[in-house]
């Protein structure tokens, strides 16, 4: 999942772990998929492809999310941009596996934002705000990239500024639920560098043991958001309608 390398920072730095604790309220009234603000309507209406996927309800309605297809593109497109170019992004057409994979995440985005609404964590800061607001950036090749993805979906900075924040708020509930499962003990490094699974062959224990602590950390917080978005997902009524696997 993209957040682990976040994750694993914030949940090495106790200051920033109480920081995050104060992160995800807000969402109902400004996070892009759910309540479409002026923006966003404007940005439907360029793009009117339908609803992906509906999340607290089998129809749209209060309380219910709702995440659009041309949403699970936005965010299949910055993926694109990122791994091959800006125009293979803005003109190809995404493969279906990555608009999958991409609706998926989002729902796993949804279903811990809605967890952490539920047990009311507080709003982020406008510097974590910010900061997600860069990640954006990173995700899809740079500043330039994702205004150029942002002006085919006619998002307005307001929208990419929703993002952010919910990219916030679910950082936040994530690092104030996980502390302790990125902690890779030397014992579990000697392990894996001595058995067949070691995945820097060739190097000493000393070169690899930082490097491997954290891909092994990096793994543990994967299947440990895995399970989570799993029990959350298990326990919510959702109505998927977007299928992108044919």
């Amino acid at each position: 999942m993209e957040f682990s390398r976040r994750m694993i920072q914030a949940l090495s730095k106790p200051d920033r772990m109480r920081r995050a604790y104060v992160c995800l309220i807000a969402l109902c009234s400004t996070v892009a998929i759910s309540n479409p603000t002026p923006a966003f309507a404007q940005r439907v209406a360029v793009r009117a492809d339908g609803i992906a996927v509906v999340i607290g309800g089998a129809a749209p309605g209060p309380g219910v999310d709702t995440v659009y297809r041309s949403d699970v593109e936005f965010r299949a497109r910055m993926r694109l941009a990122d791994q091959t170019s800006l125009d293979q992004a803005l003109h190809a057409a995404v493969p279906n596996a990555l608009l999958s994979a991409t609706m998926n995440e989002l729902i796993g985005e949804v279903l811990i934002a809605r967890e952490a609404v539920r047990v009311r964590l507080a709003a982020p800061s406008a510097a974590d705000i910010a900061r997600e607001r860069e990640g954006l950036e990173r995700a899809c090749g740079g500043t330039d990239a994702l205004a150029e993805l942002a002006r085919m979906y006619g998002l307005s900075r307001a929208a990419l500024d929703a993002m952010a924040l919910r990219r916030a708020l679910v950082s936040a509930f994530l690092a104030s639920n996980l502390e302790g499962a990125t902690q890779i003990s030397d014992a579990e490094v000697e392990r894996v560098f001595q058995s067949h699974d070691n995945p820097f062959p060739g190097q000493t224990l000393d070169q690899a043991r930082e490097p491997l602590r954290a891909q092994l950390a990096r793994q543990a917080l994967e299947r440990t958001v895995e399970r989570w978005v799993g029990v959350l997902r298990a326990r919510t009524t959702m109505r998927v309608l977007a299928n992108f696997d044919t």
